[in-house]
């Protein structure tokens, strides 16, 4: 009797141990990353992008060509994730940014994870720069053309073009039949819909998706266009619907500063900040295996519906929702991960001992990034810092593999350097307002030009 129960505790203990196995299986403890900023990353919390990547879906093994005024090849949020690119107004390969504005672009859409400083949509997505626009911000639409061209033979699965306040300026035949051929070739070109606030963004039958700007608060912002008639039209965070509101409510993501061998962060609002949230969640999806075709009418049917019930020419199918997108996905190969943790807060950064110095840059008519070094009197939240854990996930060794040297600059003195704190800045100018009733003329009319100059958002 005796030793049927001990026979009975053994059996009781073990069943206890397996149940305690399996309840520590189904509920892996949760992966820290150590990217501070992402407490600044309002847009990434919205659409849900940390559901993808506790879902173990990055975007691994995706391009995302960034045709835009280049990207700061040297920055310590991109560089891990940079692949070869072209330079098509200067006619070489080296797209290094001299703008600032395709830097932001590309942290939002795929900044890497757990370094740091920010976080992008789809952080082990690959990205390509392609530099179409000059350091003042013009381009024209035949290196457009030719941008989406080459992006497509090279590979890219997504192509982000966040280029023009009137975005109809674009589309020149050159342009649309560009946008075509990269569709006939595996390619998503996602556009923004402009920022002259009055007008819809003039696509149509296009096989591309055009994204207008979305608040916060899930209200078109102030100064973006709607998608009208685009055949796969939707929204994004991308800035304010009010035209006072504070900076914190543009998006927060990577710079370039012409001065500065540090990391540097800014504020900056437009469309163009819309468009490379989508891009992103495409890359995503695209990595989880989905074709073309199927990635984007997840992302359309996934969408939640603003506005009038059902699509509409505002906010097309509706914002942008990555944590439905990916329900039911896994990465190819790849069993249920362990969820990735917020990174700790509260370590507030000592400020500088230095003398406090200001860069500030003006894209076109987009919005005025402010980014300071050493103490600062901005009202900006205090930027924090996090020691990277052990856990933290570290880029594909495949993509680090692949990153493109830095241009004039080593990325060691950048290493020696503290990040540089960012401040808020980048509000977005009253004549955002003219610019837009001045536009109304000239795009009402409907003309189109391959070559008209182009300002990035």
């Amino acid at each position: 009797m005796e030793a049927m129960h001990a026979r009975s505790r053994r059996m009781a203990v073990a069943a206890l141990a397996a149940a305690v196995a399996l309840a520590t299986t189904a509920s892996p403890p949760a992966v820290a990353f150590s990217d501070p900023e992402y407490s600044r990353q309002w847009g990434l919390q919205v659409v849900g992008a940390k559901a993808a990547w506790d879902a173990g879906l990055l975007g691994q093994g995706i391009d995302i060509a960034v045709i835009d005024t280049g990207v700061h090849l040297s920055h310590g949020d991109l560089a891990p994730n940079i692949v070869g690119g072209r330079d098509f107004v200067n006619d070489d390969d080296n797209a290094q940014d001299d703008n600032s504005h395709g830097t932001h672009v590309a942290g939002i859409a795929a900044a890497a994870i757990g370094n740091g400083g920010i976080v992008g949509v789809a952080p082990r997505a690959r990205i390509m720069p392609i530099k179409v626009l000059a350091a003042n911000g013009s381009g024209d639409g035949e290196d457009v053309a030719a941008g989406i061209r080459w992006a497509a033979d090279n590979g890219a699965e997504v192509i982000n073009l966040s280029l023009g306040e009137d975005t109809q300026a674009v589309f020149g035949p050159s342009t649309e039949e560009a946008v075509a051929y990269a569709w006939s070739k595996g390619s998503i070109c996602v556009f923004a819909a402009g920022n002259d606030f009055i007008l819809s963004s003039g696509f149509a039958d296009e096989p591309a998706l055009v994204v207008a700007s979305t608040s916060r608060d899930d209200r078109i912002s102030y100064f973006s266009n709607g998608v009208g008639s685009a055949r796969w039209g939707m929204s994004a965070p991308g800035g304010p619907s009010g035209l006072f509101q504070g900076e914190i409510e543009s998006i927060f993501s990577t710079v370039w500063i012409s001065d500065s061998r540090r990391d540097t962060y800014a504020y900056k609002a437009g469309t163009s900040m819309a468009a490379p949230h989508v891009a992103g969640a495409a890359a995503v999806l695209r990595g989880a295996g989905l074709s073309p075709q199927q990635t984007v009418d997840r992302l359309m049917s996934t969408a939640k519906d603003l506005g009038p019930p059902g699509r509409d020419r505002t906010y097309g199918a509706g914002r942008l929702d990555v944590a439905k997108a990916v329900q039911g996905l896994r990465a190819p190969g790849a069993a249920a991960p362990a969820p990735v943790a917020p990174p700790p807060t509260g370590a507030v950064a000592a400020p500088s001992t230095g003398s406090p110095t200001t860069a500030r840059t003006t894209t076109g008519s987009s919005t005025t990034a402010r980014t300071t070094t050493g103490s600062s009197t901005d009202a900006a939240p205090p930027a924090t810092t996090a020691a990277a854990p052990e856990t933290a996930p570290a880029p594909d060794a495949a993509v680090a593999g692949e990153t493109v040297a830095p241009a004039e600059g080593a990325l060691e003195a950048q290493a020696a350097a503290p990040r540089e704190p960012a401040s808020d800045g980048d509000r977005v100018p009253l004549g955002w307002l003219v610019v837009g009733l001045v536009g109304v003329s000239g795009a009402a009319g409907g003309a189109w030009a391959s070559r008209s100059r182009l300002r990035s958002t």
